[in-house]
């Protein structure tokens, strides 16, 4: 995810957010820019700019990004999300005017058609982003709003939809900077006759330890001896409480979490949003493919590939269409590709060796190909015919977490959108996928329950991963976590699939973890799998939606939910018990040995 940073005080601005840029150099980026304002002759009239693609030190010994002017700045890190990687499409971006500059991290879902409403109305684009769309709105609301910008932002941020985390400042109102967010992550830090904004703590945790989080919903006017927090719908304004942070500097960067995998598993309702709020257009192009091919592979390898999985189910229950997951080293031997085959890649990285030879096999025959990624200009993105960006942002553990989910809802939408396509009614699903953020939140209060069964059972050396129908993929999702960063046994397997063979294993030293859907004939079957191991003195761990189930051992709950979307629930509940399986053996949870967080050889 990008990083972006403020601040208005009495030093030079530029320094202090290049610094602070630098602070957030771990969550990843392949651009960034600085914007100030000083109010000098030379400047009076605009903002004063320095973008351009790179790191940051190279970036900085090419332009001095400390050389501009001013006591107010704000800067960005991109982690691009939509047009490629330019210098035009790094942040800060400006008004038409030069007078506005704003730094953007999320994604703003109907951007089109402001865009078009704004061109309409003369106003000049200059890059391909989805943020700039928000200036020039600022710009346009400026005139109608007496030239206030604070009034100008909030009546532009009312019509925006999608996520944000964004910093504004203006020629015309010199001594205050603008920040608000929505679904995206900003902090104010309180300094002595300073302020700073970030993305994160990290990126003042230098200055000051004293912070203020913004909620969802919130804007701050933010002064040099102060600020004012203020609800963006009603305008009411909001006493918040100050945070005291006792964070060391590596810490601040894991927002306080032990690890990376800790933290980018708490990541996954921010993901998911944003993962909702992917460019509708796209979606709607993927599921059009889809529709107009006679044969369709999903291709992917280890996470990706139990998220392509989870998507045969889904297209073949909702929309009656047939899509084959291939792990993507095998549909050179086992795939029928023409002309009328559409195959599409599921690759975090977008560099996945395996995953572009079969792309490249696949075009060599004349078939379509999409790719559903989470790095813009990766090979993946530049070999397709289309792509969708799953916006997860940097993910450092080597293990995957939030990638995986933020896919599974790409690909729920793809198959909605192509139900809807083919005439049927898909509301309800859609009423609950749009829950999904609050049901992983409600995961998060079984985190002592998880850690405590871990502790418990941390010693086993053997498991077995069983789940049925939509929930196969999960029980093989659970397992590879398992002994990505455990280094202990794990096989997943459908219920069905457990008395042919493996059940003879079960002993004192081969736990089995159940994932158990809230209601219907797969939790009825899944308890006589249950039952069946307990026939045989196994240990049973239930991963449980909706009510505990008597027979398992342990229960771990998850909200009651629909078993169509019950695969994005599940996840962070059997990632959790990986990693706290992983700590109580003392692992290198975040770098497990012999693997890469992108596997580009063959």
């Amino acid at each position: 995810m990008c990083g972006i940073v403020g601040y208005i005080g009495d030093k030079k601005a530029a320094p202090i957010v290049h610094q602070n840029l630098k602070r957030l150099e771990y969550r990843g980026y392949d651009s960034c820019g600085i914007a100030t304002y000083s109010g000098s002759s030379r400047s009076s009239s605009s903002i004063l700019l320095k973008k351009e693609v790179g790191m940051i030190d190279s970036i900085h010994e090419e332009v001095n990004l400390d050389g501009l002017p001013g006591n107010i700045g704000i800067g960005h890190t991109r982690w691009a999300t939509h047009g490629g990687v330019t210098k035009e499409n790094a942040h800060p971006h400006t008004s038409c005017n030069g007078k506005i500059a704003l730094v953007h991290n999320g994604i703003i879902s109907n951007y089109l058609e402001l865009k078009a409403m704004l061109e309409k109305k003369g106003h000049r684009f200059k890059s391909q982003t989805d943020t700039e769309c928000i200036v020039h709105l600022i710009e346009e609301k400026y005139d109608g709003c007496g030239r206030n910008i604070e009034y100008a932002t909030i009546a532009a941020l009312k019509e925006i939809k999608g996520t944000y985390a964004t910093i504004i400042i203006s020629a015309d109102d010199p001594d205050m900077l603008i920040c608000a967010r929505n679904e995206s992550p900003l902090l104010l830090g309180i300094g002595e006759n300073e302020m700073y904004v970030g993305s994160d703590i990290a990126s003042f945790l230098k200055h000051t330890t004293k912070a203020v989080p913004l909620d969802d919903g919130e804007y701050a006017v933010v002064t040099k001896s102060g600020y004012r927090i203020k609800d963006i719908q009603s305008g009411r304004e909001l006493d918040k409480e100050i945070l005291e942070i006792d964070w060391s500097d590596e810490a601040a960067k894991k927002e306080g979490y032990e690890h990376f995998m800790l933290k980018e598993i708490h990541e996954q309702p921010q993901t998911i949003a944003n993962a909702l709020n992917v460019y509708p257009e796209d979606i709607q192009k993927l599921a059009g493919m889809i529709d107009e091919a006679k044969t369709v592979y999903m291709i992917a390898a280890g996470t990706s590939l139990h998220a392509a999985i989870v998507s045969e189910y889904w297209f073949s229950n909702l929309c009656g269409k047939v899509v084959y997951a291939v792990d993507s080293s095998e549909l050179v031997n086992k795939g029928v590709v023409d002309r009328d085959t559409l195959v599409i890649s599921i690759t975090q990285s977008g560099e996945t060796y395996d995953t572009l030879a079969a792309m490249r096999f696949a075009k060599h025959r004349g078939a379509k190909t999409a790719t559903i990624v989470n790095v813009i200009g990766s090979t993946a993105t530049r070999m397709a015919d289309h792509f969708i960006l799953q916006s997860s942002g940097i993910e450092i553990s080597v293990c995957a977490t939030k990638t995986f989910t933020s896919q599974l809802v790409i690909l729920l939408r793809t198959a909605l959108e192509l139900a809807r396509m083919q005439g049927r009614d898909v509301s309800k699903i859609e009423a609950e996928l749009s829950k999904c953020s609050e049901y992983i939140k409600e995961v998060f209060k079984s985190q002592d329950k998880i850690k405590d069964v871990a502790k418990e059972h941390f010693c086993v050396k053997n498991y077995i991963y069983i789940g049925k129908g939509i929930n196969l993929p999960s029980a093989l999702e659970g397992a590879l976590k398992f002994k990505e960063i455990t280094y202990n046994h794990a096989e997943g397997m459908s219920g069905g699939l457990l008395k042919h063979g493996t059940i003879s294993l079960i002993d004192s030293d081969m736990h089995t973890v159940a994932v158990i859907p809230a209601a219907g004939e797969n939790r009825q079957k899944m308890m006589s799998n249950i039952q069946e191991v307990k026939a045989r003195g196994g240990v049973v761990i239930g991963i449980t939606s909706g009510e505990p189930v008597p027979q398992c051992d342990a229960n771990i709950l998850v909200p009651g939910c629909s078993e169509i979307i019950s695969p994005i629930v599940f996840a962070p509940a059997y990632q959790l018990l990986a990693y706290y399986t992983a700590v109580s053996l003392g692992r290198n949870v975040d770098k497990p040995r012999a693997l890469a967080k992108s596997v580009t050889v063959e």
